[in-house]
């Protein structure tokens, strides 16, 4: 069985080789690697990296999700492992996906930790709380750097959706719930989130693009509580990108939040 990982990257060459490094320190060696760049510059990596990893070039900035998928495409491995530019495995993260495939897993999530200036702290677990209901509303834990998927599934359920940053993580995960495809999480597996200087790649005009486009997918299949909290977050994003205009639809929202988080808990 063999595993291949993929790295999308966008003009962070030191970061990458970091992210690539805890990928060569695995206990169980990825079968290879393959990093997707979609910026600007080239790819530069150390020396010593020379002949373990697999360069491919896209056009510039066409985003995460095709680069995903784009990695997941030129893949040998029957299971892709994604790991972002600027985050992290635990050495053993590999070893840990590798038993919970033996054990007849197809989709693994595994634990996030926060990784900030050299601290480690619990970010987020996803273990309980990968459901459909939740799903629709936030995150409970999914991105591209602790998920592993059979690479036949992968592209059965469509791949990362280009059109829904930064909901296309959760998005995969949901269209295999909804099929009744069953979620292995791993609450001791750990992958790093880094939070750093260079900042995410991800704006708050691309975000408050990306849940607009998420409503418009599964606006049919949310109730009106689910629809009213992700329009909630499309105005803060809105508003925060500078479209001031987008205040009095958010104040708008966020009273009726208000006023209706205390009977949706009843």
């Amino acid at each position: 069985m063999k595993i291949s990982c993929v790295i999308p990257t966008c003009n962070r060459n030191d970061l990458l080789a970091e992210a690539i490094r805890s990928v060569l320190q695995q206990t169980r060696k990825p079968n290879e690697i393959i990093v997707v760049n979609n910026g600007s510059e080239d790819v530069v990596l150390p020396a010593d990296m020379s002949g373990q990893v697999t360069v491919l070039t896209m056009m510039p900035f066409v985003g995460v999700a095709q680069a995903r998928n784009f990695g997941a495409m030129n893949a040998s491995g029957e299971f892709v492992a994604f790991l972002d530019d600027d985050d992290l495995w635990s050495k053993n993260y590999l070893e840990n996906v590798e038993a919970a495939i033996n054990r007849g897993a197809q989709i693994i999530i595994s634990r996030l930790d926060k990784y900030v200036a050299g601290q480690i702290s619990a970010f987020k677990q996803a273990h309980g709380k990968i459901t459909l209901d939740r799903l629709l509303v936030y995150n409970p834990g999914i991105t591209g750097s602790n998920t592993v998927i059979a690479r036949e599934l992968f592209f059965s359920l469509g791949g990362y959706d280009p059109k829904l940053p930064p909901s296309e993580d959760k998005s995969l995960i949901l269209e295999a719930v909804r099929q009744n495809i069953a979620i292995t999480t791993l609450p001791d597996n750990v992958s790093f989130v880094r939070f750093h200087n260079a900042g995410r790649l991800t704006n708050d005009a691309k975000m408050a693009e990306g849940i607009y486009q998420f409503v418009r997918k599964y606006g049919s299949i949310m109730n009106w509580y689910q629809r009213l909290l992700n329009w909630l977050k499309v105005y803060q994003h809105r508003y925060r990108s500078g479209k001031r205009l987008s205040f009095i639809p958010f104040v708008f929202c966020y009273i009726i939040f208000r006023l209706a988080k205390p009977w949706q808990r009843s």
